[in-house]
């Protein structure tokens, strides 16, 4: 490899970071590298400092001393958080910040359990691999960019919701990465104006394809993972000889289902259940980003000696089109409408690079050394 594809290698790659880490914030699932944002950890990782983070399908079994990224409960109003495992209970991993001076089940923060963990933060040789700075750095420059959007559109009279701010989010960090891969791109070969005498195909610079596959994979994955990792069917069992007070059989026995939503975009969250005895008091459930909302389920108590089991079915979709739409896909097939989301994702990255670099089938001849990513994006539109 030429220094001069080195170099562009490197520069793809920081800001395919940047998307992975933005991308992952509004997913609530760290993607590759996470960031912390209190003192919690301290000095271990400082507000701000990023981590390498591998997913928990990957890291293999916790143990004390891991640092986990995980779904808390209580602390700091739930949502995800990054602290140490300190010992184990047969309820689950007890865990503490290093700056704490108390374990978090001290409090109300129940005992965390594998499903809850996410992601293990990376150590070698017993230290976390931290990244100084960089989270403090991706949340000013999302910041920034999501406030002159929201601030354009309300100058223009649209109204825009919290949810919507933070769908707003996803695609200014898709266009932020674009406009840093170009600016680098062009800035290396604005320098490199000679005449080349070889007109052949031959091109050393990056392949747009490639940059445009690696940004819908880093939008697609965490996405896909937060909306079917979650989903899952339960089993619900009421047996008759132990029902709750004042309950008989052939009365209703009630059972609470609660869904969390760690991301920053809204979930719609679908509870089915064929059991001919069962039903849910509403089977579509709305949450907010960083909110819950919960769903009851009824089912008919059995008589003694005998037991009901429920299966109920948890469907989880990004809420980024009316409710009505994705109910129509989800009555196909699960998988109809979370393909459907896919196809909308990678239509909206398609729209971006095009209202971002322009189309038409004018031909464009290079006549410097190496063609420009600029040059080769826009022969994607031609």
């Amino acid at each position: 490899m030429s220094r001069e594809a080195a170099r562009d290698a490197f520069a793809v790659l920081a800001v395919l970071v940047v998307i992975a880490l933005v991308v992952g914030q509004l997913a609530g699932q760290p993607v590759f590298l996470g960031y912390v944002t209190s003192g919690s950890m301290a000095p271990t990782l400082e507000a701000g400092d990023g981590f390498v983070a591998v997913p928990a399908a990957v890291s293999g079994p916790v143990d004390e001393g891991d640092v986990v990224v995980f779904e808390a409960f209580e602390l700091d109003g739930g949502g995800t958080t990054t602290h140490r495992v300190v010992g184990t209970t047969p309820d689950g991993y007890l865990t503490k910040g290093d700056n704490n001076p108390f374990r978090d089940q001290d409090g109300d923060e129940p005992p965390v359990t594998d499903d809850r963990i996410v992601a293990t933060a990376l150590q070698v040789n017993g230290d976390v691999v931290r990244v100084p700075g960089l989270g403090t750095a991706i949340t000013g420059l999302r910041e920034a960019a999501t406030g002159a959007v929201v601030g354009l559109a309300t100058a223009v009279g649209l109204d825009w919701s919290p949810d919507q701010r933070g769908l707003s989010g996803l695609f200014i960090s898709v266009g932020l990465a674009l406009f840093l891969v170009v600016l680098v791109d062009d800035l290396r070969n604005n320098g490199r104006r000679t005449r080349s005498r070889d007109r052949s195909r031959g091109d050393d610079g990056l392949d747009a394809r490639w940059v445009a596959l690696l940004l819908a994979l880093l939008i697609l994955i965490p996405a896909n993972a937060a909306m079917i990792a979650p989903s899952s069917t339960h089993h619900v069992t009421v047996d008759g000889d132990d029902l709750p007070a004042g309950t008989a059989p052939g009365g209703q026995v009630e059972n609470g289902f609660t869904a969390e939503n760690n991301g920053l975009i809204t979930m719609l969250v679908v509870l089915e259940t064929s059991h001919p005895e069962s039903e849910f008091d509403r089977n579509q459930l709305a949450v907010p980003r960083g909110e819950s909302a919960t769903a009851t389920l009824s089912t008919t108590a059995p008589g003694p000696g005998e037991r009901a089991t429920v299966a109920v079915s948890e469907h989880r979709y990004f809420l980024v089109v009316p409710p009505a739409v994705i109910l129509r896909l989800h009555s196909i097939h699960p998988a109809v409408a979370v393909g459907a989301f896919n196809l909308l994702v990678l239509g909206s990255i398609a729209t971006l690079l095009g209202a971002f670099l322009g189309s038409g089938s004018r031909r464009v001849r290079e006549r410097r050394r190496g063609a420009s990513l600029s040059v080769q994006l826009r022969r994607l539109f031609k």
